[in-house]
């Protein structure tokens, strides 16, 4: 199997540097990238930070963890990586998260602990899922989203792409969030809501719109 680089020397990637066995890769990892120019040349989690992104663009058989849960960086950091084909971007589920039968995962997706995900379920490229979210039957999440801890999905949830749901927030059955939509902590998305806004509270209303 391909040795790994976790692009991301922060929280994401520090928890899966930190809980190898957990998600299957063991003996892989030789170290992280960041574009953090203070934080190349040191360590983190006992793993050498070999330098930026760009380190990437003219290596060949390796994988590629992407250890962010922003999903506009995420984007902007694959874009940068499209010039070299021959990354690999694997999808990593904590061997204690639940996916039940008839769930499908796109790639370089992170699933960590306690996760759960009903069947029906489809989730796009680049998502990461924290510690202990619910994602109901049905539930469709575009690539790049981000699930901050316990989020809750109603089953038939659509959730759009880049989207950004807050600590401990919620949505009833059927709801649809819509494209690069932030939804704060312990929000109740009770009705559908458009792309690119911030919405807060119990329900959930938009309190700001965000530029396209």
């Amino acid at each position: 199997m391909k040795k790994i680089v976790i692009i991301g020397a922060g929280s994401v990637g520090g928890h899966i540097a930190s809980n190898l066995s957990l998600y299957g890769i063991e003996g892989r990892l030789i170290g992280f990238l960041d574009d953090d120019t203070a934080k190349q040349g040191s360590e983190f989690c006992g793993f050498p930070i070999l330098g930026g992104v760009s380190w990437l663009l003219d290596k060949t058989d390796l994988a590629v963890v992407i250890g962010i849960a922003f999903p506009r960086i995420k984007a902007l950091i694959l874009n940068k990586l499209a010039a070299n084909p021959t990354l690999e971007f694997p999808t990593l589920v904590a061997g204690n998260a639940w996916l039940s039968n008839g769930t499908t995962l796109g790639k370089g997706v992170v699933i960590y602990p306690g996760t759960c995900i009903n069947y029906g379920a489809q989730i796009g490229d680049f998502v990461v899922m924290n510690m202990n979210c619910s994602v109901g039957h049905h539930c469709l999440i575009d690539s790049f989203s981000s699930l901050a801890p316990n989020v809750s999905l109603g089953g038939h949830t659509k959730v759009g792409f880049s989207v950004e749901l807050g600590i401990g927030c919620s949505t009833l059955q059927g709801v649809t969030i819509g494209n690069k939509t932030i939804i704060g902590a312990q929000c109740l998305v009770h009705q559908n809501l458009p792309e690119n806004v911030v919405a807060v509270g119990v329900p959930a209303t938009i309190k700001r719109y965000l530029t396209s």
